[in-house]
């Protein structure tokens, strides 16, 4: 049947039907249905009229079916069933659900952030799947496409900049995860670490590798020390903060970087840090995701959970309830 058929027809009769059938009496069926006897009377008329059968037969027992209303009966319950698990509010056992979610992230947040969150998320929901992407010039669109659930991001909180909050589509929901600055990496034999007055002229006399991400290679920085007719030599350009360290251990090339994850990589890397000698503004670290995820209670659990953990376990300088 096309959908202008159904259109016609007053699908609330089929629910009438339904109780009729299975009270086999008028007068319960009304009171069921919080009608009066008179209106299912009329609803039973109409209902003869359009199946083109009598549905019902009085007897001294009640309202007998005839075999079309016991046809109809079997292919109701289904139909009446579907429909009222569609209009259920959805529901969400993190225990027993095997959903994937797919997070779309830098490296850089990958190392910082999923330690504080995996071991618990794994615990509460032992069986969904994470699947992780790369964050690239493409995943606000994936994103709006619905290939991709939530994403860590990071914004520069700088009026001139194009990658501000406020930047960023209206359909994305967006929450800060910290306010963060920059620093510099360094190999610990740097000749930078015997610089008795570390400055910008030092910080720009040295080669530098940049990371490239979210399909650009000059940041805010950059745009800085440009107005400034300065610039950095910049010797490599990597895909990852991971390769940036990487290079950063084996020759005199200045990494510069997020000092959250300054924090990170001097824990594990053979690098020491030093102050960026140049004012900035700030920069934010996200986690984003679409509105249409807003009400899912799926999406909900999984985005509160991790905001729980990861503010919670941030230092508590660098976290923001913005």
């Amino acid at each position: 049947m096309l959908l202008e058929q159904l259109g016609r027809i007053d699908l609330n009769l089929l629910i009438i039907l339904q109780v009729l059938l299975e009270e086999r009496n008028g007068s319960k069926a009304a009171r069921r249905l919080h009608l009066s006897q008179s209106a299912v009377s009329k609803a039973l008329g109409r209902l003869r009229e359009t199946f083109n059968d009598p549905l019902f037969i009085r007897s001294a027992y009640g309202l007998e079916p005839t075999g079309r209303a016991l046809a109809l009966q079997q292919q109701l319950q289904p139909i009446l069933l579907s429909l009222d698990n569609l209009i259920q509010p959805p529901e969400f056992d993190p225990v027993n659900s095997e959903r994937e979610f797919v997070i779309a992230s830098m490296d850089s947040a990958f190392t910082l952030f999923a330690p504080l969150y995996l071991s618990e998320l794994k615990r509460q929901a032992p069986r969904i799947r994470l699947r992780y992407e790369e964050w690239t010039e493409n995943s606000l669109t994936e994103m709006s496409q619905g290939q991709v659930d939530i994403a860590f991001a990071v914004r520069e909180n700088c009026i001139s900049s194009d990658y501000r909050l406020d930047t960023l589509p209206d359909s994305i929901c967006q929450r800060v995860l910290a306010v963060d600055d920059l620093t510099c990496l360094v190999q610990q034999h740097h000749p930078a670490l015997r610089e008795p007055n570390w400055n910008l002229e030092h910080y720009l006399s040295y080669p530098h590798v940049q990371t490239y991400c979210e399909g650009r290679d000059r940041w805010m920085l950059d745009h800085k020390l440009a107005e400034q007719d300065l610039y950095r030599r910049i010797e490599a350009t990597v895909p990852s903060f991971e390769a940036a360290l990487r290079m950063g251990m084996h020759s005199d090339m200045i990494v510069t970087l997020s000092r959250l994850y300054a924090r990170h990589a001097t824990q594990v890397y053979p690098l020491l840090q030093l102050p960026l000698p140049i004012g900035l503004d700030s920069i934010s670290h996200l986690l984003i995701w679409h509105q249409r995820h807003s009400e899912d209670p799926g999406h909900r659990w999984l985005r509160e959970l991790l905001l729980s953990l990861i503010m919670s376990k941030l230092e508590p300088a660098a976290t923001t309830h913005g």
